[in-house]
């Protein structure tokens, strides 16, 4: 290579890590005080799943769900394995593939006593209700404006209150 090449492909160089080094710039390096994972929500993708103490089959099983669509809090990972958290509070961690995007929600499950939540026809108190679900009641979540969640639960179609839902977080807006 002539002296010209030499230069030539030194200055790309030069130029490239330049550019490089310009697009991490501003970038801020994780620290312990703020997590390189971002908590989400996911449902079982399985009638039957097993939540381990540990991110790995050598773990001990805690706990088997069995319950199709149940919705967990995805609170971090590590490979493989999720650890996730459910309505209850109790955590584990279940292997990647075993959960589903699809955003599923859980009818006020804090509620013990025998009482009713109104799905309404539109996002406020005052629209007739669809029909009254029992805590507990899983629904497909298919939209939320903040305030309220728009649901679906067997052939009913309607909306909810986003603080009777748990699944979503507070104010959350998706579509």
């Amino acid at each position: 290579m002539n002296s010209n090449g030499y230069y030539r492909s030194f200055s790309m160089a030069l130029a490239m890590s330049l550019l490089v080094g310009s697009l991490f710039a501003g970038a801020r390096p994780l620290s312990a005080a703020s997590p390189p994972y971002t908590p989400h929500f996911a449902a079982l993708k399985s009638d039957e799943v097993h939540v381990r103490k540990g991110p790995g089959r050598k773990y001990d099983i805690l706990w088997t769900y069995r319950s199709l669509g149940l919705p967990l809090e995805v609170t971090a990972k590590h490979e493989h394995w999720r650890r996730v958290r459910d309505s209850t509070g109790a955590e584990g961690w279940v292997y990647f593939r075993l959960l589903s995007a699809l955003r599923m929600g859980l009818i006020s499950p804090w509620k013990k006593q025998k009482i009713t939540i109104s799905l309404f026809k539109k996002a406020n108190t005052a629209s007739a209700t669809v029909v009254r679900l029992e805590p507990g009641v899983k629904v497909l979540i298919k939209s939320c404006r903040g305030a309220w969640c728009f649901v679906s639960v067997d052939a009913f179609k309607g909306w909810i209150e986003q603080a009777k839902l748990w699944g979503v977080y507070p104010g959350e807006i998706f579509e």
